[in-house]
């Protein structure tokens, strides 16, 4: 791992926390996300893919709502731009 990731707090979690069966994200996964020092990047990675579980202590709703907001004000700048 030569990328940003090789620098994550994630990076030797076991990935199946990441994939609760249901429920919100467990504190434990939270508290990983919150201390890492490239989340920034994590999300914006995980805005770009449409990946299932929860990414940057965001999950797969939360990243749709912000998509859904992003593509809304980016709407609206082009019409007022025009």
């Amino acid at each position: 791992m030569t990328d940003w990731r090789s620098r994550s707090t994630c990076k030797d979690v076991d990935p199946d926390l990441f994939f609760p069966d249901a429920g919100p994200l467990p504190r434990s996964v939270a508290r990983i996300c919150q201390r890492c020092p490239v989340l920034i990047t994590c999300t914006f990675d995980a805005l770009r893919r449409n990946d299932l579980g929860y990414q940057a202590g965001l999950s797969k709703a939360e990243r749709d709502r912000i998509r859904r907001w992003d593509r809304a004000q980016r709407a609206r700048m082009e019409r007022s731009a025009s």
